[in-house]
């Protein structure tokens, strides 16, 4: 009896940690698009855009709008190119 106690007293619990949060910046999935030159664009909603080379997670250049996390999330995109 004991056994069946512990998983349905902690099923409140883990109810609470499955609530969806805000979304935070770092979440965010950009926009990616293939230039005609091969570069590899991403691009934020604030209007960042991250330029990265064609066949490595290279950065090329990024626009003055954009933060680290920015940078990272397109490295992260490109190097599962």
């Amino acid at each position: 009896m004991k056994q069946l106690l512990i998983p349905v007293l902690a099923l409140p619990f883990l109810a609470g940690c499955m609530e969806t949060a805000e979304e935070r910046p770092m979440d965010e999935v950009p926009q990616q698009t293939t230039l005609a030159d091969g570069t590899r664009q991403y691009a934020f909603r604030n209007g960042c855009v991250v330029i990265l080379e064609p066949t490595a997670a290279v950065l090329v250049r990024e626009g003055a709008q954009c933060e680290l996390h920015h940078r990272d999330i397109a490295l992260l995109y490109a190097s599962g190119d």
